[in-house]
């Protein structure tokens, strides 16, 4: 049998489970699993009869479970195939009767099944489940909608029974309640099993000692002078004794014990003292054990006078206990794990967070509140770690950051990590904003001192963002969420650098969460629509095909530009359903034009590299057969940004699409990362000349010596190009004398509705 638990922590042990997990119940639902496992053990103790200790046992979980729970205990029969019932003191006598005799198998019911599964069995609907076909009428008939039923074991080998607990509800058990029967079921196999002992034992004169040998537990029976009268094998392995322990003193195998909290226990207040004095027994008690060879062993331990018949004090006591050594190192690492981070030690969101309350709740002399800022710092540069050196080196380089950190901090302050590369000083009782953006520079200049990693030197940079109370919050998430909004817009002006929160930041933030709140709805209002922007052939200027572009109306926020959306779309993560919903629309309306005006025509669509994750090609593919369009139709375009990106899962995508006949283009060419290696390493179709360039010509002897040599490589590896963003005659004369593929922009036409670009694509085009 399991130690007394803890108010704290319930270790659980899943049958057939590699390693016990443990679950977290509330403080008074603890106490009171405490109490009740604490009662079978006096019944026990008392060798209560087994029917009248399993109705107890009954009683009592369903009382911790609340109102509307039955429990049942099933013992396997000696035959070993049928169940009895053992007890089920809230269920009618007629459904006991009934099911009394249940044959164990796989399809018997939650009990029937549990036993023969050796596992728990959860049926939260009776009336659907298939386990229940030949008993359904039964328990619906009385009531009964769902039953979770787990074996007990005899010693952790033979199953003996199973413990269920029926319920007038469809449900299943909360990880607490799972916890709990997991609990009573170690309680039920311990006296279901010694019960059977008794039984097989009741006419041997071994039955005592058989029974002791029997338990986990150490049990040492001890004279009132400290004479150990009887012990078991567990209790010599508990307490490092070789060879028999009877007839010695106690004090000759452990010298000195402890309460909880490392204080010495006084002489008189031993528990085998305190019960012999008192005659009331000790339970769950825990001590530390000081043994003769020095080790200290930490254990709880039930302590239970025995009264002889005809004695009026007790000669003896029972001591049962258990080692809980391992148990208490966990503990003490979760309460540990609880407040720190594991990886730095520092201090973590959960504790910055209540030692910010406990900050800005104290008041100076005058009841003012006291002066609290936040400086969120966070790492620039540090994936670049992570991906060329691996994790164990930005692990290393972590640490070296959060040790270079504290010695900026005063012992008042605190220091937390609140995410991967990012870091929180709560400041207490600054002085004024100098002193806090001296703390800033202090930080910057400590990280940009080079680290030295497995070998190598990496330069890091840190954005802050820096808020203060009271004019910027007067709560602790408030500070803190205002310091990142501030660190944000440190990364936008340059990174290495620390920004205050300002009103007009703050303007901005709030801005942004109304964009972020509209477009979380905006796809189901129906307030996006596309505009088809045409794309020219730069021979015959006809018109080819077209860009799709996203538009949002919202009905708080009116017309909304794309630059101001779309980027908040990206950081939230909405941009992958709604780019899923451009798709859809852009390729359904194409094969529309392709089947009744234009059968050439192509359709261009911008993918956001939020949208590149394993699902990308099935869903371009189930879109195309929906839609109906040739996959030659339809051209993705993507930046030059993700190309650099991640190669090794960015690459089978593409080749995937590639190989569908999808076209692959490369948007705003020569803004970003320009490089040949990867437009040989990937299946790219086109290139888009940004339009920075196009507005240079053909007067910018720059803009025209850069998109030349675009569309020569490009011509040379057998790839188009596009040249976006024309505007004038003249810029579409010099593109066409170059051999530009095709031309977009406003000389051609503004983005226009699907109906208006429709009635031009059925003219012919000629600019």
């Amino acid at each position: 049998m399991k130690g007394p638990l803890t108010n704290e922590w319930v270790m659980n042990e899943a049958m057939g489970a590699s390693a016990p997990e443990p679950v977290r119940y509330q403080t008074m639902r603890a106490e009171t699993v405490l109490a009740s496992e604490q009662s079978v053990l006096r019944l026990i103790a008392r060798n209560t009869p087994l029917p009248e200790l399993l109705a107890e046992v009954c009683r009592r979980a369903e009382s911790l479970l609340g109102e509307g729970a039955a429990c049942t205990i099933m013992v396997v029969d000696d035959d070993g195939v049928h169940l009895r019932i053992g007890a089920a003191p809230s269920l009618p006598e007629s459904y006991s009767s009934a099911i009394d005799g249940t044959v164990v198998g796989p399809q018997a019911g939650s009990c029937g099944t549990a036993v023969y599964t050796r596992r728990m069995i959860v049926v939260d609907d009776i009336e659907a489940d298939p386990l229940w076909d030949d008993f359904r009428d039964l328990a619906m008939a009385i009531g009964m909608r769902a039953c979770w039923s787990i074996p007990f074991d005899a010693d952790g080998h033979e199953v003996i029974g199973a413990f269920a607990v029926y319920h007038r509800d469809v449900r299943r058990p909360t990880i607490e309640e799972e916890a709990l029967l997991r609990d009573i079921s170690h309680s039920v196999g311990l006296a279901v099993h010694q019960d059977r002992i008794a039984r097989l034992l009741a006419q041997s004169e071994e039955r005592h000692r058989v029974v002791l040998e029997h338990l986990h537990e150490g049990i040492v029976v001890q004279s009132r002078d400290g004479i150990v009268l009887a012990c078991n094998s567990s209790a010599r392995r508990l307490l490092h004794v070789e060879g028999d322990m009877v007839g010695r003193q106690i004090g000759t195998v452990m010298t000195r014990s402890y309460h909880d909290n490392g204080e010495l226990v006084a002489d008189h207040e031993r528990p085998t003292h305190r019960a012999l004095r008192t005659g009331e027994p000790l339970l769950g008690l825990t001590l530390g054990v000081e043994l003769v060879d020095g080790d200290v062993i930490w254990i709880t331990e039930n302590v239970v006078p025995i009264l002889m018949p005809g004695e009026t004090e007790a000669s003896s006591v029972l001591v049962s206990f258990n080692d809980i050594g391992p148990m208490r190192e966990a503990h003490q690492q979760l309460r540990f794990l609880a407040t720190r981070d594991s990886l730095t030690g520092l201090y973590n969101r959960v504790f910055l967070a209540d030692r910010m309350d406990a900050m800005l709740s104290e008041r100076d002399p005058r009841g003012a509140q006291a002066n609290v800022a936040v400086l969120f710092v966070d790492l620039d540069g540090f994936k670049k770690v992570n991906d060329t050196a691996g994790h164990e080196a930005g692990d290393a380089l972590l640490r070296s950051v959060a040790r270079r950190l504290l010695q900026c901090v005063r012992e008042t302050d605190t220091l937390a990590r609140v995410g991967g590369d990012e870091f929180v000083i709560a400041v207490n009782g600054f002085g004024d904003a100098g002193s806090l953006a001296a703390l800033a520079r202090h930080v910057l200049d400590a990280i940009a001192v080079p680290f030295a990693v497995a070998g190598n030197e990496y330069y890091l940079g840190v954005s802050i963002g820096i808020s203060m109370s009271p004019n910027d919050g007067t709560e602790a998430s408030e500070l803190i969420r205002n310091a990142d909004a501030a660190m944000y817009h440190a990364k936008q002006s340059g990174r290495n650098n620390f920004q205050f929160f300002t009103v007009e930041l703050n303007e901005q933030l709030q801005r942004r969460f109304m964009i972020e709140q509209g477009l979380r709805k905006a796809l189901s209002a129906g307030e996006l629509s596309l505009v088809y922007q045409p794309v020219v052939d730069s021979r015959h200027s006809q018109i080819v095909g077209a860009e799709a572009l996203l538009r949002w109306h919202s009905e708080e926020l009116g017309h909304m530009s794309p630059s101001e959306f779309i980027p908040v779309a990206e950081d939230t993560g909405i941009i992958v359903a709604i780019g899923d919903w451009v798709l859809e629309q852009a390729c359904m309306r194409a094969a529309r034009w392709r089947r009744t005006i234009a059968p050439n025509l192509v359709i261009a669509v911008n993918l956001s590299p939020r949208q590149f994750n394993d699902g990308l090609v099935e869903r371009v593919a189930q879109c195309l057969q929906r839609s109906g369009l040739d996959p030659r139709a339809l051209e993705l375009e993507i930046t030059e940004r993700l190309l650099m990106g991640d190669s090794e899962t960015l690459l089978p995508m593409l080749n995937a699409l590639a190989a569908m006949g999808v076209r692959i283009s490369v948007d705003d060419f020569g803004t970003g990362y320009s490089s040949l290696s990867y437009l040989k390493r990937f299946p790219l179709h086109n290139l888009k000349v940004d339009r920075s360039f196009v507005a240079g010509l053909p007067d910018h002897h720059d803009s025209v010596a850069i998109t030349q040599a675009v569309v020569a490589m490009a011509h040379s590896l057998g790839m188009h190009v596009t040249a976006e963003g024309v505007e004038t005659a003249a810029q579409a004369e010099f593109l066409r004398s170059i051999g530009c593929d095709t031309l977009q922009g406003y000389f051609f036409s503004v983005p226009v509705g699907a109906l208006a670009y429709e009635e031009t694509l059925a003219r012919v085009a000629d600019f």
